[in-house]
């Protein structure tokens, strides 16, 4: 498929855009989660103020 020094080079970038893509992707959907858990959390705890 690749062959030579440029082949490798094209190959690590495109694994490497890959995983920036899923990297970022990640990020977004852990940043939502927690997000979420927080949000979640605070009105748990106001439930049980006077």
């Amino acid at each position: 498929m690749f062959f030579g020094f440029d082949g490798w080079i094209m190959l690590f970038l495109i694994y490497g855009g890959g995983l920036a893509i899923i990297a970022v992707a990640l990020y977004f959907v852990v940043r939502l989660a927690v997000g979420h858990a927080l949000k979640a959390h605070t009105r748990w705890t106001d439930q049980g103020k006077p």
